[in-house]
């Protein structure tokens, strides 16, 4: 990755929908190259991928709240651990709306807790039904914590990350 590459990835998250001509234009460099670098950082895994960033709370969803919850120690089923099938299980099952929130984030961490779930709901009663009904409901949930957000000072949306040598 040389200094063309990082001007590149820094434009990229700044505004994803810049064409290879405002990019060349920005590095001066040939569009062709341009082309060719932004689809070798794509293959490389530096750009994981391009969407639009919605307003969750244009979507109704109020609530903003992060999950740790403890998992059950022993043998899990398969040969992936129990935090991570039980991440993705979550994952899958609160993806869609309805009558469970939003998880959008689900971690395998250190500490007293395994897992940490970054939840959305439209309000506090479901946000009380995923917590007391649904994770509840799981045997291989022994205890959760639960953080609600007041205010968000910064999101990660609107930060570039800066990019490091490599």
């Amino acid at each position: 990755m040389d200094e063309v590459d990082k001007r590149l990835l820094e434009i990229l998250q700044t505004d994803a929908k810049k064409t290879l001509q405002e990019l060349a234009e920005a590095v001066k460099r040939p569009k062709t190259t341009i082309a060719s670098r932004v689809k070798r950082l794509e293959e490389k895994g530096y750009i994981m991928g391009y969407k639009a960033v919605v307003n969750p709370f244009m979507l109704g969803y109020q609530v903003l709240a992060f999950v740790m919850a403890s998992v059950r120690r022993g043998e899990a089923k398969g040969e992936r651990p129990l935090q991570e099938q039980l991440a993705e299980k979550i994952l899958a099952e609160c993806s869609e709306g309805g009558e469970l929130p939003f998880v959008e984030e689900a971690y395998i961490i250190t500490g007293p807790y395994d897992l940490l779930l970054k939840v959305w709901a439209q309000d506090i009663r479901q946000l009380s039904t995923f917590l007391v009904s649904y994770l509840a409901s799981m045997p291989d949930i022994q205890r959760t914590e639960t953080l609600m957000v007041l205010e968000i000072v910064e999101d990660w949306r609107r930060r570039r990350m800066p990019v490091v040598a490599r």
